[in-house]
């Protein structure tokens, strides 16, 4: 019987996800939880009945690989602190993004032959990876002409190595002119700010919300990624970090030999449609989200780290650097966060309810 891996979970918050993940695979199991003295870290230990430390350097610490989702210092946390110390003492390290230049290679030095890898998070979610197969498979037929990536300044990071996935890698980029959008009328100054750039060479838009509650960091998911491949024939969008995705072919206006409009009904390119959602046309629920899109995005990156060999490690090591100094730079060029308080937006539940009822068919 093949032995089980174990995990040691650094971090209550965002961990609570990787702690249903690892509770849900026959491969791995919870070693113990990792926190900084909670009430919330110790609750969870007992639900789920395993060890809790507020110590990285407890020696009752058993652990196969670890999983650190502890803000690094970019958030004033102590996440990468926690990671060395770990891989130090030969644990292997699933680190949270975001993580500077600088964090990355010296835990990478750290580790040695430990495995390390960096986890973006959302380039293992099942809505991108569809997404990402789609725009591989068009990619095949025509040219990208330019790309634009749409979000909240907190999942930048983690939008920009989606980006990467899409264009292959990025590790050359020029950044263009900055201009902020505001509303005025607005009491906290909703502030969109749009860059233009040049990844390789391909053009990319950035549009990014600045804005962050000061209460709630995680706010708001509406404005989470949207991500747009313009090809040479047509335009693949991923609505918002779990889909839809669309794909709108190029359509060119049938003329006849006089050069007027023909719409000749034999024509079957006028049948094609002018949108196509491709999958499943509703989104998931926050629900399945959490339940489902998330746990399994955790899994695939845990089953990632613990197969790692070393190229591998040092191909997320070399992509990561790179993510991290575009992350910075663009940071650099926009400003960073505008702290807010999100007043009430509503029943949010009853504006769902009344759209339906009102234009779904």
């Amino acid at each position: 019987m093949m032995r089980k891996t174990s995990v040691l979970v650094c971090g209550s918050g965002f961990g609570k996800i990787y702690l249903n993940a690892i509770n849900k695979m026959d491969d791995f199991y919870i070693s113990g939880i990792l926190g900084s003295g909670s009430k919330r870290t110790k609750v969870l230990a007992d639900k789920l009945g395993v060890p809790y430390f507020k110590d990285v350097n407890d020696d009752r610490i058993i652990a196969d690989l670890a999983c650190v989702i502890i803000p690094n210092s970019g958030a004033g946390g102590r996440g990468f602190e926690v990671a060395k110390s770990l891989l130090k003492r030969g644990i292997s390290v699933l680190l949270e993004h975001p993580v500077h230049e600088k964090e990355i290679l010296e835990c990478l030095k750290v580790a040695k032959d430990n495995g390390f890898m960096i986890n973006p998070f959302y380039r293992y979610t099942q809505p991108f990876l569809d997404f990402l197969e789609i725009l591989v498979e068009l990619k095949k037929q025509s040219n990208i002409v330019n790309m634009s990536l749409e979000c909240s300044i907190n999942v930048l990071y983690d939008g920009i190595d989606m980006l990467s996935c899409c264009l292959n890698s990025i590790s050359s980029w020029v950044l263009g002119d900055v201009s902020d959008l505001r509303n005025l009328d607005v009491k906290d100054k909703i502030c969109d700010t749009v860059l233009v750039s040049e990844i390789g060479n391909t053009p990319v838009t950035f549009k990014i919300n600045r804005n962050v509650d000061k209460y709630d960091a995680d706010h708001p998911m509406h404005l989470y990624h949207r991500i747009e491949a313009t090809f040479s024939n047509g335009r693949l969008c991923l609505i918002n970090t779990n889909g839809p995705i669309v794909w709108l072919p190029f359509i060119e206006l049938p003329r006849d030999s006089n050069n007027l409009l023909s719409f000749d009904s034999n024509n079957e390119a006028l049948k094609i449609p002018t949108a196509t959602v491709i999958g499943s046309s509703v989104a998931p629920s926050i629900l399945n989200t959490f339940e489902e899109i998330w746990i399994n995005a955790v899994k695939r990156a845990i089953v990632e780290l613990n197969n790692q060999d070393r190229n591998s490690k040092l191909s997320n090591v070399q992509s990561q650097i790179f993510v991290s100094r575009l992350w910075s730079d663009i940071c650099k060029k926009i400003g960073y966060t505008n702290q807010v308080e999100y007043h009430k937006v509503g029943d949010t539940k009853k504006i769902h309810e009344n759209l339906m009822k009102k234009y779904q068919k």
